[in-house]
């Protein structure tokens, strides 16, 4: 996000405030691995760079590289936890939240950082992850069942209509997840989720995915038998890229696809051992079926049943 007037006042002035340019350069360098503020500033390494100079430009630069609401992270974590054994009481603190609120941001108490308010913008990285850095994720694996013989069978008009209705179907259940698309091919995706809850999340997001096909097959489908999908949710490290093609490359992105492929069966949901100890077996009870993959392997499915 760019700083605009007041907010840019406020930064300058809380860093002046608040601490020394000794920490105010052990902050920047948190998110500016390779900082050197005094290139950036010009003054000889001998010579002292008066206060409010070094925050003038600290927030210049994080504010170019579009990395204040990281900052202001870092601002909320030294004043409420310390840094280094000591707490800095940083001022004009509730000005900059505000300020990040009126630019689309909401604070995620849980991760300890702020990210983009879905409400008023999606973008794939939720505005802060950042490039070539590794983060958890949960992944939900998407892929209609048969697509090869439908795009045979049918008209390229009514196999693009039929992509538009199920990714409107996805959109729907994830955007009350806050979660993002990450790749999207017409017959296959990958969704990411991230924050609170994302191994509920996804999984809650896959039943209502199940659950709202199971609607649209029976009043609105567009084919002459039901669309059928595959689906399958797993967690763990991924580096991230802006580059897809990188993306889909990850080991935790491969096993969602293999586990997908491999162990779920049209119109079913499998969860993967790694994502099942971490959901509230209140909520989902019964609900889950266990698929033996080895003797020491087991994956959790979901599937609309009919009650007895």
């Amino acid at each position: 996000m760019k700083l605009r007037g007041n907010l840019f006042i406020f930064a300058v002035k809380s860093l002046t405030e608040s601490m020394d340019v000794e920490t105010m350069t052990i902050l920047a360098k948190k998110i500016m691995p390779h900082y050197n503020l005094h290139t950036r500033t010009g003054f000889p390494i001998t010579i002292p760079i008066p206060n409010r100079e070094a925050a003038r430009q600290i927030v210049t630069d994080i504010g170019e590289n579009n990395l204040f609401p990281q900052f202001v992270n870092l601002l909320i974590e030294i004043h409420y936890y310390g840094l280094m054994g000591r707490k800095y009481p940083v001022a004009y603190l509730r000005e900059l939240v505000n300020g990040i609120h009126d630019q689309g941001f909401v604070y995620d108490a849980e991760n300890r950082m702020f990210v983009e308010d879905s409400r008023f913008r999606k973008t794939r990285n939720w505005g802060v992850l950042r490039e070539g850095e590794e983060y958890v994720f949960t992944f939900l694996r998407l892929d209609i069942v048969g697509s090869s013989s439908l795009v045979r069978q049918y008209s390229n008009e009514v196999i693009q209509a039929t992509y538009t209705d199920l990714r409107a179907i996805v959109q729907k259940a994830i955007d009350l997840r806050n979660a993002r698309i990450w790749n999207w091919e017409g017959d296959s995706g990958i969704v990411a989720f991230h924050f609170l809850n994302k191994n509920l999340l996804a999984t809650l997001s896959a039943m209502e995915i199940l659950h709202e096909l199971f609607i649209y097959n029976q009043i609105s489908c567009r084919l002459q038998k039901p669309l059928l999908i595959r689906m399958a949710i797993h967690n763990g490290f991924c580096e991230y890229t802006d580059n897809t093609e990188e993306l889909m490359k990850n080991e935790t992105i491969k096993k969602a696809i293999e586990i997908e492929s491999n162990y779920t069966n049209p119109n079913t949901v499998t969860i993967s051992n790694v994502v099942y100890p971490m959901l509230d077996p209140i909520i989902l009870g019964s609900q889950l079926q266990p698929i033996r993959v080895d003797h020491k392997t087991v994956y959790y499915n979901y599937e609309l049943r009919w009650e007895n």
